[in-house]
């Protein structure tokens, strides 16, 4: 290659990694929403929920957008159920986003939405609502800090909108419940540092989900544990895995509904050689009835299988109407994810 067309290549290069960088949304080589829009949480995130309310809309039509999405399980949104009163306080719809995501870590929590239309007449009713303008940037990434008793003073208890920030270009609004934590969420939304990479998880997937809830490395192992039950639902449990052959503790999981009730289920281990050994374990698992959610997961989704795929095992299966594959399986404690 002639130093020519060398130094041309290393231009390219330059300028591509360059715009990547503007806007943590652009970051390559993620390919599906969820994937890019993940990658603007803090990379030490440790749980993410995920509706992709575009697409949900899509699926369910005419009916009112909440009720079918609550009714089907479509949504594991946490600014859905007071859509109203944030509408009317603070200027957007959430139902009328793109998609919506939720970060939790230990440090703290971080929500971004998608907007449609023009972020400026939201930013007007958050100033109106009480909230403080930033100085500089107003509408590209600075803090916006309102707080307990402005939030109260609405009549609302979405905590996650304590401080916000807008990337108008974007059409992003980001939200926390501490405005120390926002501030450093936002370097990686702008870019600056480097997000939370959840394909781990989410290559497995045959298709991209309406939904989704993920636990990272072994947080799942905590937040869904058996040891939240009492002494005798955790014998059962323990007499079940038994029976199951034993398992392996998660190093990540995720429950994922997509189009047409299609459930998946991703459970990671630490190694292919653990992956192998769970396949057939989870998928007994699946078949039994959890006496943690107290529910038979027969009459949650229909026709599982199981199927290692490197350090992955991913059950696949039919999500049936009132089962809520999203309550019984991504929240604690659940004998599926037993680790």
């Amino acid at each position: 290659m002639s130093r020519r067309r060398v130094a041309l290549f290393t231009v390219v290069v330059v300028v591509i990694a360059a715009v990547a960088a503007a806007v943590g949304w652009f970051v390559w080589p993620r390919d599906s929403d969820f994937e890019k829009a993940a990658a603007l949480l803090p990379d030490d995130t440790l749980r993410v929920t995920w509706t992709d309310w575009e697409r949900v809309r899509d699926e369910v039509g005419d009916s009112d957008v909440y009720t079918a999405a609550t009714d089907r399980d479509l949504s594991v949104s946490s600014l859905a159920g007071s859509a109203d009163d944030i509408e009317a306080q603070l200027g957007f719809d959430p139902l009328d986003a793109d998609w919506e995501l939720l970060g939790h870590s230990r440090e703290g929590m971080v929500v971004v939405v998608k907007l449609p239309g023009d972020l400026d007449d939201v930013a007007s009713a958050f100033k109106g609502a009480g909230y403080t303008e930033p100085s500089s940037k107003r509408m590209d990434g600075a803090v916006w800090e309102g707080g307990p008793d402005v939030l109260a003073s609405l009549g609302l208890t979405n905590n996650e909108l304590q401080s916000v920030a807008f990337v108008e270009e974007e059409g992003l609004l980001v939200g926390s419940d501490s405005a120390t934590y926002l501030r450093s969420a936002m370097k990686t939304v702008t870019g600056d540092e480097d997000g939370l990479d959840v394909t781990p998880l989410t290559d497995p997937l045959e298709d991209d989900p309406l939904d989704a809830t993920v636990f990272l490395e072994d947080y799942a192992c905590e937040a869904l544990s058996m040891s939240q039950a009492d002494e005798a639902t955790q014998t059962v449990a323990d007499g079940l895995v038994d029976d199951a052959g034993g398992v392996s503790p998660l190093k990540g999981y995720l429950v994922a509904l997509s189009a047409d009730e299609q459930l998946s289920v991703v459970f990671r281990f630490a190694d292919d050689d653990q992956a192998e050994r769970n396949a057939s374990s989870r998928g007994s698992l699946a078949t039994a009835e959890d006496p943690g959610q107290m529910v038979a997961y027969s009459d949650v989704f229909s026709d599982p299988t199981t199927e290692a795929d490197d350090a992955d095992v991913v059950l696949t299966a039919t999500a049936l109407r009132d089962g809520y594959p999203m309550a019984n399986l991504a929240a604690g404690p659940v004998l599926l994810a037993t680790c």
